[in-house]
């Protein structure tokens, strides 16, 4: 059994537009293994930093296994982006009828601040937040700003835009 045939037979890439952010997959996780743990109920993002990153986990895909296993290859590996600032990037769906990503940078002085790192932040920098449309990102994006204030947050990225949509 191999996972590019079961758990992440259905999958798209969000490709960075600006060269330091990383790629993301987002798998669609088949019904009978989604379920409240994963966004929207259904997906799985993974962060590709770089272009091993991406072969690695497409052979960790395509391996033969005797069942099915959660794709956490990458979950647990620290990222390799390093920023003092807040960093917001914004995925916009590569084709219809996929969600937009939010994906955020934290810097360490950050991350630092929270317990357990590593069960918090994936990659120990980053979160992830996924949503149907462009409005729920905006208003996303608006509510972290007006939490964290303006001197906190110093390049927000938004991507690639999406049918004429900004």
């Amino acid at each position: 059994m191999r996972l590019i045939e079961t758990l992440a037979a259905k999958r798209i890439y969000y490709s960075r537009s600006v060269p330091t952010l990383p790629d993301l997959l987002l798998i669609d996780i088949p019904g009978c293994y989604a379920g409240n743990s994963l966004a929207l109920g259904r997906y799985y993002p993974v962060i590709l930093e770089t272009l091993a990153e991406a072969c690695e986990f497409e052979a960790f895909l395509c391996a033969e296994r005797e069942r099915v296993v959660p794709p956490d290859l990458l979950d647990r590996r620290p990222s390799k982006l390093q920023s003092d600032d807040i960093l917001f990037a914004r995925y916009a769906p590569p084709t219809a009828g996929w969600p937009w990503v939010l994906l955020c940078c934290w810097p360490t002085r950050y991350t630092a601040m929270v317990t357990s790192p590593q069960s918090e932040f994936a990659r120990l920098a980053y979160t992830i937040d996924i949503y149907d449309d462009l409005d729920e990102v905006v208003a996303a994006e608006r509510k972290m700003l007006t939490t964290l204030g303006p001197a906190e947050i110093r390049q927000i990225s938004p991507l690639a835009t999406c049918w004429g949509t900004a």
